[in-house]
């Protein structure tokens, strides 16, 4: 009897460590799958320098954005003030059309 609880123990045990080694080898398998930490670490460095490339390429279209914006104001402002020169060379030349044309009359 008591060899039967013994051999009972023992297959207890036996199928424990299986199935524990089951679960490792399908651990094993998983983390296989997963690059390194050496390699992991590379791609995060090149991430890095990459993000950092980016992000200048990023200031620098800002700032040229910037510019843009300041250069397109002057020139609004530049077109509006010729235009408020010629309204106002239209005006003169229609008062002395008037006072020609009065003259002229009398």
């Amino acid at each position: 009897m008591r060899r039967l609880q013994n051999a009972k123990k023992q297959i207890q045990q036996a199928k424990r460590i299986r199935k524990n080694r089951q679960e490792y080898d399908a651990l094993a398998r998983v983390i296989q799958t997963h690059p390194d930490r050496h390699e992991t670490l590379k791609q995060l460095e090149a991430l890095g320098k990459e993000l950092q490339h980016l992000s200048r390429i990023k200031e620098s279209v800002e700032d040229k954005l910037e510019l843009r914006r300041k250069q397109f104001h002057v020139l609004l402002s530049t077109i509006r003030e010729l235009q408020q020169t010629l309204e106002n060379d239209e005006k003169l030349l229609e008062a002395d059309d008037v006072q020609e044309t009065r003259m002229d009359t009398q």
